[in-house]
């Protein structure tokens, strides 16, 4: 094979390649990712409805454990990240003393959590849905 036709089959595969990562990245979710140790160390997981970034949120899915049904107070939820709006959110939630709190970052060996933030909440949606449910398996 001459020089010629081996940079045309480069050229091929190259462009082959950038065709290839152009879709992937297409066609990529844009869906948050769920923190596993979060789901792991969560009592409960339930689906919300919030109308604004106040303590209360209204249980319209219970996913997993004994978190109540209706309206719930949760002490931590302003200050949670992930709030977008009025809509439905994955909580997870633990709780303490008879309060229900957002499920925070959980402490590993050898890392620091200073500066890591406040917890998270997850707009709901079927990603989010297809994670929250691979990670109970």
């Amino acid at each position: 094979m001459n020089s010629r036709w081996r940079l045309i089959l480069a050229s091929v595969l190259f462009v082959s390649w950038m065709a290839y990562l152009g879709y992937a990245a297409f066609t990529k979710s844009r869906a948050p990712i769920v923190s596993h140790i979060q789901a792991a160390v969560a009592t409960a997981a339930v689906v919300a409805e919030m109308q604004d970034h106040g303590p209360s949120a209204k249980v319209v899915e219970k996913l997993w454990g004994e978190a109540a049904e209706g309206n719930l107070e949760v002490q931590n939820l302003p200050q949670a990240r992930g709030y977008t709006g009025p809509g439905q959110y994955l909580l997870y939630l633990t709780q303490r003393g008879g309060a229900w709190r957002i499920t925070g970052q959980q402490r590993s060996p050898g890392s620091d959590l200073t500066g890591v933030g406040d917890p998270l909440i997850y707009p709901w949606s079927e990603d989010v849905r297809k994670q929250a449910e691979k990670l109970r398996q």
